[in-house]
């Protein structure tokens, strides 16, 4: 009975404050199956990779509306700015590039040809190295290439396993957090030497990783389990696995790092718990059919997620 209070106590105080908020709106018509997004520093604009028309779109949260696009290859999946946000990386699935787009003037200034399948995009703290993780094309054909953003060419490449599918890298170094969703593990990879650290078995298919803004902690949705793994980077090890809702996809961590947020793909929601998990009771918030990525705004409470089904952005307030 207890519990069944604090539940209701949580639903009732979520649609007080939300209401509260006021900010709960959906931008339409972001091009074709949008997949993934990266977010402006100062939180008004999102990039968005537009699957279906083969385009990175240029998102203005607060004209709601989309400002410009441009295209950037066939099937386009990952995207991270670099250059202070003034350029970005769009790993092309079908094209297998990976394209560098000036966003000052809106055009493609290279093609970076890597082939197979590139999938996720993450650039390093530094600013000049990016990572690009390869599905590859045979079971065994992962690969995660390495790119100078200064003169956009392809540094190296490592085999990575089966199903690299995302990545993360580190806030204070140059370690990658690479998801090989075959396998069912987190690889920590050396790009400088090119040598794998370790390999950490998670849940069945991970698919996303975020890793806290002071690096302590890494978070991997797992699609099949339906729960999310929480990684002590310092121990290296895994720590605990949450059970979260159906076909976890995307996950962040706010920027103040003190909340966690999982798109639950088949419950069209998300769910938000502390990151230091000291309490495992989770939040969820209804979205529409097909959400995947998720974004949180500098001001900790502003979430943006791309959902793919409609074709839109839902912005709402999450206190």
């Amino acid at each position: 009975m207890r519990r069944l209070f604090v539940g209701l106590f949580a639903l009732l105080l979520t649609v007080f404050l939300s209401a509260q908020s006021g900010k709960n709106y959906r931008i339409k018509k972001v091009g074709e199956y949008p997949n993934f997004m990266a977010l402006s520093a100062d939180g008004k604009t999102a990039y968005v990779t537009s699957f279906g028309t083969g385009e990175l779109l240029v998102v203005d949260l607060e004209a709601k509306t989309v400002r410009g696009s441009v295209s950037v290859g066939s099937e386009p999946l990952g995207v991270a700015l670099a250059d202070g946000g003034k350029t970005a990386l769009v790993a092309c699935r079908q094209s297998g590039t990976v394209a560098i787009v000036d966003l000052t003037s809106l055009r493609v200034v290279e093609n970076i040809k890597v082939s197979g399948a590139p999938c996720a995009v993450a650039v390093g703290p530094k600013g000049y190295r990016a990572y690009v993780t390869n599905f590859g094309r045979t079971k065994e054909g992962g690969q995660l290439h390495i790119i100078d953003v200064r003169d956009h060419s392809l540094v190296a490449t490592m085999k990575v396993g089966m199903n690299p599918i995302a990545l993360a890298v580190m806030p204070v170094s140059e370690q990658c957090y690479v998801v090989n969703g075959g396998l069912g593990q987190v690889w920590v990879l050396d790009p400088e030497r090119q040598r794998v650290l370790s390999k950490i078995t998670v849940g069945d298919a991970p698919i996303g990783i975020a890793i806290s803004p002071d690096g302590k902690r890494a978070f991997v949705p797992n699609n099949r389990s339906n729960d999310l793994s929480v990684i002590d980077t310092q121990l290296g090890k895994l720590l605990v696995s949450v059970p979260v809702g159906k076909s976890p996809f995307g996950v962040t961590v706010s920027p103040d790092g003190k909340r966690v947020f999982v798109v639950n793909a088949e419950d069209r929601t998300f769910s938000v718990l502390p990151s230091d998990l000291s309490n495992l009771e989770l939040t969820n918030y209804k979205v529409d059919k097909g959400p995947r990525d998720i974004k949180v705004a500098p001001d900790n409470r502003t979430v943006i997620v791309v959902i793919e089904q409609t074709s839109s952005l839902l912005v709402t307030d999450v206190p």
